[in-house]
């Protein structure tokens, strides 16, 4: 496979042809809080949303923006999650993205809308779509470090990754940004994502590109096991960096989504160790399962346990947690041939409890990443999934949000 080279300080305006400006609207006070994302020329697009069955207002609408397949502008607004809004909600979302269209002389169908923050307050729509021809007015190649910013809500740093590869001598750019820190569950996570590259590449294959670089990171992350109402992965492919069609499939789809799946992985894993409150990542990996599904229950069933989360984040040793997460995933499995490690340390072995290496494991448990192996020795399947520890400041931060 060809070589994907990652841009030091890379942005969304790496890729050509993007622009972006964010400002403060007056819906968090003095912080940052509205960010508009601009291609100069249409670009292909595709999205990914929750799997929540109550959606918000602007992933409702950008669902049915992206039936045409194009985008050419992402406007997004923290604080407000405009959720559990109904009519009035849908609304305000379409009075944004047609404000965005007014001004940017594009179709409203080609105008991309997200919102993040409480969820079940009407969106102050008037401040937003007062303030969207500033907005507009500012965009440049080189404000992608504000509209990071503008995105956050509970998030301590902003999150973004670039990186550049060749196809047949044309460089070609992909870059994305994201938010996120709590309501974190597999199928997508309380999270905004935007990608921008100048690839040109057939619609089929960013779809394809988009769903299977989600399915290796965003879906098999897990912060608290709430799953987010919110939850928006979006591309824009404008096509700019000339190269020769990539389709659906050979050495040049391949190396797409390999960049791309680099990118959204790095960005998952930002946003996990991110989580609030947290002080440590913790991979999880299930093999030997009799299916991928079940694979991948066992692992989601130990990511969201309290026990073993708290027990990750006291640097306490009790592994006996691993394995009765596991037992309660309700998957086939016996525990005679069930093989539990911790930070690579066998510590339950077919029936066998370690009692030798506890000192050890209190060392090693006090790294900032966490490593857990079950072995079901069942089937020829596996599962990975990133999670975090459960702090006092978890609970600090969600007791406080208002």
């Amino acid at each position: 496979m060809k070589s994907i080279k990652k841009i030091k300080d890379g942005t969304i305006c790496t890729p050509l042809g993007f622009k972006t400006n964010a400002i403060n609207c007056g819906i968090k006070n003095d912080k940052l809080d509205l960010a508009l994302i601009y291609s100069i020329v249409k670009a292909k697009a595709a999205g990914v949303f929750t799997a929540n069955k109550v959606k918000a207002a602007p992933v409702l609408l950008d669902i049915a923006n992206l039936k045409n397949n194009v985008a050419q502008a992402i406007i997004v607004n923290s604080g407000n999650a405009n959720c559990c809004t109904g009519k009035r909600g849908y609304a305000d979302a379409q009075a944004v993205g047609r404000k965005v269209a007014d001004v940017l002389e594009v179709k409203q169908a080609d105008v991309l809308v997200a919102s993040t923050g409480i969820i079940g307050k009407y969106l102050p729509k008037d401040k937003i779509i007062d303030s969207i021809e500033l907005l507009a007015r500012g965009l440049e190649f080189d404000k992608a470090d504000k509209t990071a910013c503008a995105m956050m809500t509970t998030d301590s740093f902003p999150k973004q990754v670039a990186v550049e590869f060749k196809i047949a001598e044309k460089k070609v750019s992909i870059a994305a940004v994201a938010k996120g820190a709590g309501m974190i569950c597999p199928n997508m996570a309380t999270m905004l994502c935007f990608v921008t590259t100048d690839a040109n590449i057939s619609v089929s294959g960013l779809k394809k590109a988009l769903k299977i670089a989600a399915d290796n990171s965003f879906n098999c992350i897990s912060v608290d096991g709430d799953m987010s109402t919110n939850d928006t992965l979006a591309i824009l492919a404008n096509g700019l960096a000339g190269n020769a069609l990539i389709k659906d499939k050979g050495k040049n789809f391949d190396l797409f989504v390999q960049a791309l799946s680099e990118i959204c992985l790095e960005l998952a894993k930002m946003i996990v160790i991110d989580g609030e409150g947290a002080t440590k990542l913790i991979e999880i990996n299930v093999q030997g399962a009799k299916t991928k599904q079940q694979a991948k229950q066992a692992a989601s069933q130990i990511a969201n346990s309290l026990l073993v989360k708290t027990m990750i984040a006291g640097e306490n040793p009790n592994w006996g947690r691993i394995p009765a997460s596991v037992g309660a995933a309700g998957i086939d499995f016996k525990e005679d041939k069930l093989e539990v490690f911790l930070q690579n340390i066998p510590v339950y072995r077919k029936l066998t409890p370690d009692t030798k290496n506890r000192e050890k494991l209190i060392k090693l448990l006090a790294k900032k990443q966490i490593n857990i192996t079950v072995k079901l020795n069942n089937g020829k399947f596996s599962y990975t999934i990133w999670g975090n520890d459960l702090t006092k400041e978890y609970v600090k931060i969600n007791t406080e949000y208002n």
